[in-house]
Formats: structure tokens, sequence, C-alpha cells
């Protein structure tokens, strides 16, 4: 058993003052779409109230159109409570973006503490501990703000799916919307910025540095021991045969010569794949990844066998392996330990903020744009 003995900060307990004002975040729920429904009670766009309850929105002729408004600008739809677009309800206010190539995305403008409580819904599960629960609040509430700064001159802060985190239309239970209370305003910062809060399943009993996954050195984000072993796909193994294998990497362009080898032949800090040689070609642990499917190779901590015509990949863990480790922080809650230091121990040099500080700071983006999945 891996036994973590941690100091929390004298930083990370200072209480950074009231939680200030609750932003909105604006997140993308359909992407490219030339039509949509959207159903609601006092429907208004553009604030003119609406009489029917519901309408369409389309493009013609690269103009959107909803109701008595037809533009080439974004359009705003509100309803008093919530609104459903082609049948799925989200919070109230939409902005309905009109794109180059002739359609449009559909963003949900919604205050922060209520899309937290989604996003938190969405990524974990309700019977964990709850001290488990409000770290992953911090974090999704970080990782929101971190976006908001990073894309505030674009039309939409976040994705709802795990290109960001995901944000559920299902209803959110008791005991994440006690977790999110109980932490309200709460989110991590490095240098007075909100760091950049990526997550994953589990770490495989290590996390990933940001710099061996991404190729950028953020502090914050280093390798580290996680107590993650409960964790379902802890240990996990995938078969492919030689034939499959090599077919899958040529319809990906790779170039392998006669009769493909297969040599690990280089590993990160963590212990995970950083190069891998299949015949001629050499590839990352993550583009092999990206090649078989996520739900194949569950992460790059893995070995490699061949037997015969099969390929046997054994490894441990699930997703980038950088940040918090969900499964992890459910352990050393579970050991007892408080939200504040779990978060110490995943984010070591981030420091405790809350919205105040947010309101009051320069948030440009701290960190490098990177692709998280």
């Amino acid at each position: 058993m891996v036994v973590l003995q941690l100091v929390l900060p004298a930083l990370l307990l200072a209480a950074a003052g009231p939680a200030g004002a609750n932003p909105t975040v604006r997140v993308r729920i359909a992407e490219q779409v030339s039509s949509v429904v959207l159903r609601g009670s006092e429907l208004r766009v553009q604030d003119q109230l609406v009489r029917a309850p519901q309408i369409e929105a389309e493009i013609v002729g690269g103009e959107l159109r909803v109701a008595h408004v037809a533009s080439r600008d974004p359009v705003r739809v509100r309803a008093s409570g919530e609104i459903a677009v082609d049948g799925r309800s989200w919070p109230g206010d939409l902005s309905l973006v009109p794109r180059p190539d002739g359609t449009m995305d559909v963003v949900n403008v919604v205050p922060l503490e209520p899309y937290v409580e989604r996003a938190v819904a969405a990524e974990i599960y309700a019977d964990w501990p709850q001290e488990s629960l409000k770290a992953q609040a911090v974090v999704a509430r970080t990782y929101a703000l971190h976006e908001r700064s990073r894309r505030s001159r674009e039309p939409f802060h976040l994705e709802s799916s795990v290109i960001s985190q995901q944000y559920t239309t299902r209803p959110v239970p008791a005991r994440i919307r006690e977790a999110v209370a109980a932490t309200r305003g709460e989110y991590l910062a490095y240098q007075n910025k909100p760091i950049l809060a990526v997550f994953h399943a589990s770490a495989g009993g290590h996390t990933a540095s940001a710099r061996e996954v991404w190729g950028v050195a953020l502090p914050y984000l280093r390798s580290l021991r996680s107590p993650d072993a409960a964790a379902p796909n802890h240990f996990w193994t995938f078969e492919i045969s030689v034939t499959d294998l090599v077919a899958a990497l040529l319809e990906a362009g790779l170039v392998l010569g006669q009769a493909p080898t297969i040599e690990v032949v280089q590993r990160s800090e963590s212990g995970r794949v950083q190069r891998l040689r299949i015949g001629a070609a050499e590839l990352s642990g993550r583009e092999l990844r990206q090649m078989l499917g996520g739900r194949a190779i569950r992460s790059a901590l893995f070995e490699v066998r061949v037997i015969d015509d099969q390929v046997n990949f054994l490894g441990s863990g699930s997703g980038h392996g950088v940040g918090l480790s969900q499964w992890g922080a459910r352990e050393l809650a579970l050991r007892g330990m408080r939200y504040r230091a779990i978060l110490t121990h995943y984010y070591p040099g981030a420091v405790r903020a809350t919205l105040s500080a947010y309101n009051r700071a320069d948030v440009g983006a701290a960190d490098p744009r990177l692709s998280l999945r």
C-alpha cells in the first residue's frame, strides 16, 4: 500500500475573501448544424418576447433566421426556465452563432456554479466520498475559468464533451450540489491565474507530467505517485492481430516496411511510452492511442508483446494521466484526506483562490493551447 504524507502549504489554506460575482461561461452544445428546434417558456429572441412556445432556428443562404430575426451575427435566445434544444434541456440562455461554412453552433450561456454542478455530475460518481466530490468541483471550476480567460474573445469557452469536460443535461444529484456549494467560488491559481486543471480517470499508480505528454512544462503538473489501484481498469489488456494492426497504421499513413517488428524505444519519467518503433515507422504512445482508440489502448503506460500473429498490450491506468486522478482522489478521500490536501497533492504549487481574486486579476491565458484528449 502506498502511504502518502502531505504537508498542506499555509498559503493554500489562507482565505482569499468572499466569492464575488458568479461569472458566466459559454459552452458549445451543438456544432455545425443547419437548424434546431427550440422550446421553452416565455421565449425571447434578442430580448423580444415570442408568443409561440416552440420556434425553429435555421441557416438560409448563410443567414440565421429565428422568429422575427434574420442575421449573420450571433442571436441570443432566452427562456424563463430551461430551454430544450432538439429535445435536450439546458439552462435557458443560448447564443446561436452563424459559421462561415453555412451552418451554426449552439452555445449555452450559463452561470459558473450551475455549470460546475452539471460538469461534476457528468464526470464523477455521486456516491463517492464527499471530499473527492469537492476536489472535482474545484477542478471543474478551475478548468472552466482557465478556458474562459484563454478563449475570452471566441464565441464559446468550452465544449460540452470530453474535448473540454463533460456537461450533462441529466438532473444533478443532491450530494454533488452540496459539494459544489461547499466549495463555491473556489479555484486553483498559479501566478494569480487559474491553472490548467486537467484530470483523468486513473493514473496506473503514477501520474504523468505535462511535459512528457504535451511537451510543455507546467510546474503544477508534475509526475507523482497516485493510489488508484481500485480503479476498474487499473490493469488492462488489449489484443490485436498483426494484420489488423498493420492495416490500421497504414490507413493512418505510416510507412512500415517489410515484416514490421514492434519495439518500445523510449519511456517517459512516469514510465509511459514516449516512442514506439513499428517496422520503419516511429510514433508516440499517444499517437498509437489515437489511431487504435482510447478504449483499446487506455493509456500510454503499457508493455507490448508479440506472440505468433497476435500483438498483446498490457497496460495500467486510463486517460492521459496528467493532473488529478479521479480514482486516486477517491482513495485519498477514503483514507480521510480533505479535498484541499487532495488538490495540493495533484497540483503542487497551485494555491487556493476565490472569484473575488479572479475578478480583480489580470487573467489572460497563462498556458498555451494544448490538445488534451
